[in-house]
C-alpha cells in the first residue's frame, strides 16, 4: 500500500474520527446551549408580556395619581366645580390620556362619576367600569393606603380585562382629609400588546373558583409558558400563555448537520485552508460587526448592518441586528412623536401665557388714557371756551377764564408728552406680542438657531412690562458687555415673566418694593457662563415649595395664575442648555431667582478684567 493511501486512509480515519468525537461534542455541549438560550428566549417573551401588562397598569395609575393629587379634583368631590366633567371626563380628554374609563368614589363609596368610551367603533360608546351604585366597604378601590400613592390591578369586564390605576383624592400638596377615590381604566388591546412585544400569546379567563398554575409546557414545535395573573382583589383573574416557536433548537440541530456534512465532504482540505476559512468567514465579519456596535454606542444611530449573503448564523445575526434597530428606530420615532405632541400642548400654553403678561399692561395704560380724558378739568376748560365765546361776556369774568384756559393749555402740554410717553410704551409692547407670534410661528417650522443676546437689550424690553406698575422700583447694574448665546425672543420672554412675578410678589406683600437685576461669572455644563439674578423684596418663597414653583400647574397665586408661567420658563431655559432656579429666605424675605445662561467663549466682562 502506497504512502499516500496509507495517509489518505489515515487522514480519512482521523478526518472520521473526529467527525464522530465533533458529533459528540456537539450533541452533549452545543445542544444544550441551544435548548438553553430558547427556554431563556422562553421566559424572556413570557416577561416581556407580563412587563407590558405592568406598564399599562403603571401609566393609568400614573394618570390617576396626577388627577387624584390635584386641587380641583378634589373640590369636585367636594359637590363644587360643577364643568369638572365637562372639561375633563370627555372622549376626547381621556382618549388623550390613552385611557377609556374614569371613575369618582366618595368616601361613603358612594359612585359619584362612572364614564367610560368603547373606541372601537367609528364613534366612541358611552360605557361603565363598575354596575351598581356603591362600592361594598372591603372593595379594593376603598382600600386607602397609609402613604398617599397610587395602586393598580386588574378588573374583568363585559369588553375584557381592564388595567385599573387608582389613588385617594386629596389636594394639590397631598393634604386632607380624603374625599375618596379616584381611578383610570384602560382596556388591555391584547393584539396591541403582541404587536408592542413581539409575542405571540392569549389572554385566557379564570373562571371563579376554577384552579390555574404557572408551568412550561414543551413540544416538538414550541414551547408554551404559562403565568397566572391576579386581579385587582388579589384572586387569580387570568393566565397568559406564551408561544415561542423551536426555532432556536432547530436551526442548532441544523447547524450541526451542516457542519458534519461540510466536515466529511472538506476533511482533506480543511486542515489546509482553516486559517483562511476563520479569518474569512469568522473573524473578519465579527470584526466588522464589532466596529459597526462600537460606532452604534458612541453615535446612537442605528444604521443597519450591510447584509453579506452569507446565510449562516452571522448572517442571521445581522438580520435579527438589523430587525432590531428597525423596531428601535420605530420606538424612537413614536416616542419623539408623544413627546413632541405633549411638548406642543405645553408651549402653546406657554405662549398664550406670554401673550397675556404682555396684553395686560397694554390694558391697562389704555384704561388710563381713557380715564384721563373724562377728567373734571378739561370738562371745564370746554365750558370755559362756550363762555369766552360769548361776546356778552364781562372783561373781568373773561381775564380769569383766560388764564384758565393759558394754564389749561400748560397742563395739556405737560399730559400730551405723558400720553406720548404712554403710546411709546404702548408701540413697544404691541411689537413684543408681535415678536412673540412671529418667534412662535418660526419655531413650528424650523429649529430655533443659537445666536449672542444681549443682556441690556432684553432686560430693557422685558422691563417694560412692569413700566406702569406704582409702588415697584427696578434697578439694573449689567455691564454693556454682558452677553448670553441663546434664543433672543424666548430670552425676553423669560425675563419678562420673572419681572412680573417678581412685580405680584411685591403687590402681594403690600407697600412699596424694589426689584434689582445682576449678574455673576460662573460655571455651567463645564463651560463659562452668566447667572442673571432678579431679586425682589416680594412676599418671598417657602423653603418647601422651592422645588415646586417650576412645576406644572403648580403657583402660589392660584386666584389669578394657571401656574403655566415658570413651568414654560424652565422649559425654555433648559432649551437654550441653560437652568432656571430659585432662591428665598421665607416668607415676606424676598426672593431671587436665578437664569444661568452659557456665555459665549470669547466674551468677558470689563469687571472681569
Amino acid at each position: 500500500m502506497r504512502i499516500v493511501t496509507k495517509t489518505n486512509l489515515a487522514l480519512a480515519g482521523v478526518v472520521a474520527v473526529a467527525a464522530l468525537l465533533n458529533f459528540g461534542v456537539l450533541e452533549t455541549t452545543i445542544m444544550p446551549r441551544f435548548l438553553d438560550i430558547e427556554s431563556q428566549a422562553a421566559k424572556r417573551n413570557q416577561s416581556r408580556v407580563i412587563e407590558a401588562i405592568q406598564v399599562q397598569k403603571d401609566q393609568v395609575a400614573a394618570s390617576a395619581r396626577d388627577y387624584a393629587f390635584w386641587d380641583d379634583s378634589y373640590l369636585f368631590m367636594q359637590g363644587q366645580l360643577p364643568d369638572y366633567e365637562e372639561k375633563n371626563v370627555s372622549a376626547e380628554s381621556l382618549k388623550a390620556l390613552n385611557v377609556n374609563f374614569f371613575l369618582a368614589i366618595d368616601a361613603s363609596g358612594a359612585i359619584r362619576l362612572d364614564k367610560g368610551f368603547d373606541y372601537s367603533g367609528e364613534e366612541p360608546r358611552v360605557v361603565q367600569l363598575l354596575p351598581g351604585a356603591e362600592l361594598r366597604d372591603d372593595h379594593p378601590l376603598r382600600r386607602i393606603p397609609a402613604v398617599p400613592d397610587s395602586q393598580s390591578g386588574l378588573v374583568r369586564t363585559e369588553l375584557g380585562l381592564i388595567a385599573v390605576g387608582y389613588a385617594p383624592v386629596l389636594t394639590t400638596e397631598r393634604e386632607g382629609p380624603v374625599k375618596g377615590t379616584l381611578a383610570f381604566g384602560k382596556l388591555l388591546d391584547v393584539e396591541a400588546l403582541r404587536q408592542s412585544t413581539r409575542v405571540d400569546f392569549e389572554l385566557l379567563p379564570i373562571d371563579a373558583g376554577a384552579k390555574a398554575a404557572d408551568g412550561v409546557i414543551e413540544t416538538s414545535d414550541a414551547i408554551r409558558t404559562r403565568t397566572v395573573i391576579d386581579g385587582i382583589d388579589g384572586k387569580p383573574l387570568a393566565v397568559v400563555v406564551s408561544k415561542t416557536d423551536r426555532l432556536i433548537s432547530l436551526a442548532g440541530r441544523q447547524a450541526i448537520w451542516v457542519a458534519m456534512s461540510l466536515l466529511a465532504v472538506g476533511g482533506a482540505l480543511l486542515i489546509v485552508t482553516l486559517a483562511v476559512l476563520l479569518r474569512r468567514i469568522v473573524i473578519a465579519r465579527v470584526e466588522r460587526m464589532r466596529s459597526h456596535l462600537m460606532t452604534v454606542a458612541d453615535t446612537g444611530s442605528l444604521d443597519p448592518l450591510p447584509a453579506d449573503g452569507h446565510g449562516d448564523e452571522l448572517s442571521d445575526t445581522v438580520e435579527t441586528f438589523n430587525r432590531m434597530a428597525a423596531q428601535l428606530a420605530e420606538l424612537r420615532e413614536t416616542l419623539r412623536r408623544r413627546d413632541y405632541n405633549h411638548g406642543a400642548a405645553d408651549h402653546a400654553a406657554g405662549t398664550l401665557h406670554n401673550i397675556r403678561n404682555a396684553v395686560s399692561p397694554i390694558s391697562a395704560i389704555a384704561w388710563d388714557l381713557l380715564q384721563s380724558e373724562d377728567a373734571a378739568w378739561k370738562q371745564n376748560l370746554t365750558k370755559a371756551m362756550e363762555q369766552l365765546a360769548d361776546p356778552d361776556l364781562e372783561p373781568a369774568r373773561a381775564q380769569k377764564l383766560n388764564q384758565f384756559v393759558v394754564l389749561s393749555a400748560a397742563r395739556l402740554v405737560e399730559e400730551g408728552a405723558q400720553r406720548k410717553a404712554a403710546l411709546e410704551d404702548l408701540g413697544a409692547m404691541v411689537r413684543h406680542v408681535d415678536r412673540i407670534l412671529k418667534d412662535d410661528d418660526a419655531v413650528s417650522q424650523s429649529e430655533r438657531m443659537f445666536e449672542t443676546i444681549d443682556l441690556r437689550s432684553c432686560v430693557a424690553t422685558a422691563a417694560v412690562m412692569i413700566r406702569g406698575r406704582t409702588g415697584v422700583e427696578l434697578a439694573s447694574d449689567l455691564p454693556e458687555d454682558a452677553r448670553v448665546t441663546g434664543h433672543r425672543i424666548p430670552l425676553e420672554q423669560v425675563l419678562a415673566n420673572l419681572l412680573v412675578n417678581a412685580a405680584e410678589a411685591i403687590d402681594a406683600k403690600g407697600g412699596d418694593g424694589s426689584i434689582k437685576v445682576s449678574i455673576r461669572q460662573v460655571q455651567h455644563a463645564g463651560g463659562p457662563a452668566l447667572d442673571v439674578q432678579v431679586r425682589d423684596t416680594g412676599d418671598g418663597i417657602p423653603a418647601e415649595r422651592l422645588g415646586q414653583i417650576f412645576e406644572k400647574g403648580f403657583s402660589t397665586r392660584r386666584e389669578r395664575s394657571s401656574g403655566l408661567g415658570l413651568h414654560w420658563c424652565a422649559n425654555a431655559v433648559n432649551a437654550m442648555k441653560g437652568r432656571l432656579y430659585a432662591e428665598s429666605e421665607g416668607a415676606d424675605r424676598g426672593a431671587t431667582l436665578h437664569l444661568v445662561l452659557p456665555a459665549p467663549a470669547a466674551s468677558a466682562l470689563k469687571e472681569a478684567a
